[in-house]
């Protein structure tokens, strides 16, 4: 029941505020089982430093964004992974069914922002290539205290909303709006995607 009312609200505000903060979207046994994931792939190299745009426009720019990314999807061999997708899944097409917003697939991935590192102001909806609808961010981090930094601030037309990354908290927002990572002074993870109007492998296309 409980899930259903969240799902209710987060509806709204989409609707309405452009953004919605879910608290305890997955418990904290989860949370350390997906920061020992990752902890795993960033020893093995399957961790990449991020960058910018996309396709032909994407580079790399450390005074832009200071993260490593690990791509998700169902080749993954982790069964909790394989669980949030299904959860992501299912929130996609109910988002879908009651705001209409022509939601195909979505695109996910790890995110670690190693010590004073961030991500400067910017739109996750590209301009050449507009297909991200809704972004998402599930946090990672266990006892993150006022002033570890890490927040994320999503810039609305009339005040800036701050977001504490707390562990189990999802964040979803409309991908237009400008948002950024401030800087974080702790090892920061998250996992962080986008919900698309075209299927993952045609975004290439306008």
């Amino acid at each position: 029941m409980e899930g259903i009312d969240k799902l209710g609200s987060a509806i709204d505000a989409l609707s309405d505020a452009g953004y919605f903060i879910w608290d305890d979207f997955i418990s904290i046994e989860s949370v350390k089982e997906f920061v020992l994931i990752a902890n795993e792939g960033s020893k093995t190299g399957e961790f990449k430093k991020a960058g910018i745009g996309k396709q032909a426009l994407f580079q790399l720019d450390k005074s832009i964004r200071g993260d490593y990314i690990q791509w998700l999807d169902r080749n993954n061999q982790h069964k909790i992974v394989l669980e949030f997708l299904d959860k992501m899944e299912g929130l996609k097409s109910a988002l879908n069914e009651t705001c209409y917003l022509g939601l195909k697939d979505f695109e996910t991935h790890f995110a670690i922002y190693p010590e004073n590192t961030f991500y400067k102001k910017h739109v996750d909806r590209f301009q050449q290539n507009a297909h991200r609808v809704i972004s998402f961010v599930l946090y990672l981090n266990e006892n993150w205290q006022e002033g570890d930094g890490g927040e994320l601030a999503i810039y609305l037309n009339n005040k800036t909303e701050v977001v504490q990354p707390l562990a189990g908290r999802l964040l979803l927002f409309r991908s237009e709006l400008e948002h950024e990572v401030l800087m974080s002074y702790r090892k920061r993870y998250s996992i962080t995607g986008w919900m698309l109007d075209k299927d993952m492998n045609l975004t290439f296309l306008p």
